[in-house]
């Protein structure tokens, strides 16, 4: 816990968490590093894919990629993960426009990127 407005909801590897920050307007959820905040969301959904993201890629950096830029990193990795990559940040709608698929295959490539991390965690033995 970082103070009394902060509530750590999950732990990863690496000092990697997602913390609750309470607010009066709706609460934010941020996945934070050892450095701090890495990126922050409206719903823990979202910042749980995020974390998920980041186990598949080890890690990316979003500094000067721009408002609709993707990190070098996502942009190399296969279609799943940059789909990914888009619906959090924008929306699942966005994704599977920007690829030309049916939000429903937009929708499978999240589940099946939040499998694989969800097996790359277990393998590697984090919580989350």
């Amino acid at each position: 816990m970082t103070d009394e407005n902060e509530t750590v909801i999950e732990t990863y590897d690496g000092g990697r968490r997602i913390v609750r920050e309470a607010r009066n307007r709706p609460d934010a959820y941020h996945f934070e590093g050892p450095d701090g905040r890495i990126a922050s969301f409206e719903i823990p959904a979202a910042a749980r894919l995020y974390a998920d993201l980041y186990a598949i890629t080890g890690g990316f950096d979003e500094k000067e990629t721009g408002r609709r830029g993707v990190p070098p990193t996502i942009a190399r990795a296969d279609e799943e993960v940059r789909i990914t990559y888009l619906a959090v940040r924008f929306s699942v709608t966005y994704a599977a426009h920007a690829f030309g698929i049916d939000e429903s295959a937009a929708r499978d490539a999240v589940d099946s990127v939040h499998a694989r991390a969800t097996e790359l965690r277990s393998r590697d033995g984090e919580n989350g």
